[in-house]
C-alpha cells in the first residue's frame, strides 16, 4: 500500500514584509497564548537639527539636534505573534534545527 501523502502549498501575503529583529520580549495571556513582539534597536532620530547655511546658501554643518530628542537607545517593537504551546515548542524546534545546521556550516567553512 502506497504511503499517504499530502501536499502543501505556500503562498506569501500581500502583506508580507521581514524586519530585522535584535531581541524579543514575551509573555503569556490571560487565554494561556504564548505572545512574542520583536523588536530593532536603533538611535533615537533627532525630533529637529539645526544647521548652518554657507555663503552660497548651500546646507552646511551640524550646529545641534533638539534639546527635546529623546537619548539613549531606542527598542522599536516591529510585530507580535500569538502562539499557542504546541506552535510554540514546534517553533523551538524549528530554530534549534536552524541553529545546528548554521553551526556545521560554520564549521565546515572554519577547517577549509
Amino acid at each position: 500500500m502506497p504511503p499517504k501523502k499530502i501536499t502543501i502549498h505556500n503562498k506569501i501575503s500581500t502583506n508580507y514584509k521581514q524586519v530585522h529583529a535584535d531581541g524579543a520580549y514575551a509573555g503569556i495571556t490571560p487565554r494561556g497564548l504564548i505572545n512574542i513582539s520583536f523588536y530593532g534597536e536603533r538611535t533615537p532620530i533627532p525630533k529637529a537639527s539645526d544647521f548652518k547655511i554657507t555663503e552660497d546658501n548651500q546646507l552646511g554643518e551640524l550646529i545641534s539636534n533638539s534639546a527635546e530628542s529623546k537619548s539613549g537607545i531606542l527598542r522599536e517593537f516591529e510585530f507580535g505573534v500569538y502562539l499557542d504551546v504546541t506552535t510554540t515548542k514546534a517553533l523551538i524546534t524549528l530554530l534549534t534545527d536552524k541553529i545546528h545546521e548554521f553551526e556545521k556550516i560554520q564549521l565546515k567553512n572554519d577547517l577549509k
